[in-house]
């Protein structure tokens, strides 16, 4: 028997302001950085979903053989797949929640559940000077017969806006489409191309967020240097330069800095490796455990920065990684997704699609997640910080560590 399809996606985008530091619009004061307070068993929750954005991120890099940058959104991805998650049973859900990071031995559906609500909620109000917005939907095939218990969790966990949608109209995927451009600023104008006859459902998590550094770099300091990539080649960029105070750590892996966007509450870390180290050498020792000890060990330091423009786009199929992280069931048709419908379901199509810009005043980033379920220079104290070769960076938020995106840069 076929197994009629259901899609998940999840678009999230990132913006920042565009105008030279000489003449920029003026930005409003920064209120004190909140802190987002948890539990300890929400943080036991965090620990877990902060060691998925590494074996996420590790996984991807691990089996990128094309492309020479990543970049992906652990947390899109897992706000995406924990509101699928809710449609599961049996040993798909075990498996959904065990790659997720919140193994059902120890967390319930209903765990994950509050712990993502906590988190996105207070992520929302963190920073006056930072935008960001979470917001999802789902979009259901006109007639298709969705458990209500199924929309119920989503729309009351998730903020979920439900519609139901002549999928068969050619009008449809422009409507979806529409509402995602609305939702990341028309940073990404087009999510679907085309829907199959076998899709009967789309769920959509929409991230967006709009970051100014906190100390910008001024464009007449920018300037054509050299940038190495891995394969060993220099290439001329706009190498953007300051000397500045920032939290900055090294070790036999990576030297760190950490760059705040608005009052601290958000902010990227570059991550170069060691001297003598290819990036990939070094990413072997980008752990949970590893990073827990790096953050704690950031201390204030002069720092001569260079740090280049650059402008990433990036795809790619996410069913292999999330398999060989041992989600299974879920796309395969032995899936059990009976909690969200009396059809028979497994995710077919799983890709993610990012594009990030990082420029003199800040970060602008999109991606979106496609999920398809489917029937059958300064003085002499100061530490040279020249990403001039390949490097990782992620963005995080400030008092949880929580990281929305991550990224690795080899060629320029």
């Amino acid at each position: 028997m076929l197994k009629k399809t259901i899609a998940a996606l999840s678009l999230l985008g990132i913006l920042a302001a565009c105008q030279s530091d000489e003449n920029k619009n003026p930005q409003p004061e920064p209120k004190p950085r909140k802190d987002i307070s948890l539990t300890r068993a929400e943080q036991d929750l965090l620990d877990a979903g902060t060691d998925f954005a590494f074996r996420f991120f590790g996984q991807v890099c691990s089996t990128e053989t094309e492309k020479p940058n990543v970049f992906v959104s652990p947390l899109s991805a897992s706000l995406c797949l924990s509101m699928i998650a809710n449609g599961a049973s049996g040993n798909t859900l075990t498996e959904m929640q065990n790659v997720l990071g919140f193994p059902a031995a120890s967390f319930s559906i209903d765990d994950l559940n509050n712990y993502n609500r906590k988190l996105t909620t207070a992520l929302l109000d963190l920073d006056n000077t930072t935008q960001l917005g979470i917001a999802n939907s789902i979009w259901v095939k006109q007639g298709f017969k969705v458990y209500d218990s199924f929309v119920d969790v989503n729309m009351r966990m998730y903020d979920a806006c439900v519609q139901e949608l002549d999928f068969e109209s050619p009008t449809a995927k422009n409507v979806i489409n529409q509402w995602c451009a609305e939702q990341t600023n028309n940073c990404i104008k087009e999510v679907i191309k085309v829907i199959p006859g076998d899709v009967r459902m789309y769920l959509i998590n929409a991230l967006y967020f709009k970051g100014i550094w906190k100390s910008q770099f001024r464009k007449s300091d920018t300037r054509q240097e050299n940038f190495t990539n891995s394969n060993g080649i220099e290439q001329k960029v706009d190498m953007m330069n300051q000397t500045e105070t920032f939290n900055y750590t090294h070790n036999n892996a990576f030297s760190i800095a950490e760059f705040p966007y608005g009052n601290e509450a958000f902010s990227m870390v570059v991550l170069l490796p060691a001297e003598g180290k290819t990036l990939d050498e070094s990413l072997t020792e980008l752990t949970c455990e590893n990073w827990k000890e790096w953050n704690e060990s950031l201390y204030s330091k002069e720092l001569l920065v260079k740090l280049p423009r650059f402008n990433v786009k990036y795809d790619k199929s996410l069913i292999d990684d999330m398999v060989a992280m041992g989600m299974k069931d879920a796309f395969d048709i032995k899936a059990d997704f009976s909690k969200m419908s009396k059809e028979e379901l497994f995710i077919g199509l799983l890709q993610q699609f990012t594009f990030v810009y990082v420029d003199e005043e800040g970060t602008e980033a999109a991606a979106v997640t496609i999920g398809g379920m489917v029937t059958s220079v300064g003085p002499p104290t100061s530490v040279p910080f020249y990403v001039d070769r390949p490097f990782a960076f992620m963005i995080k938020e400030k008092s949880t560590g929580a990281i929305l995106f991550m990224g690795k840069i080899t060629e320029l």
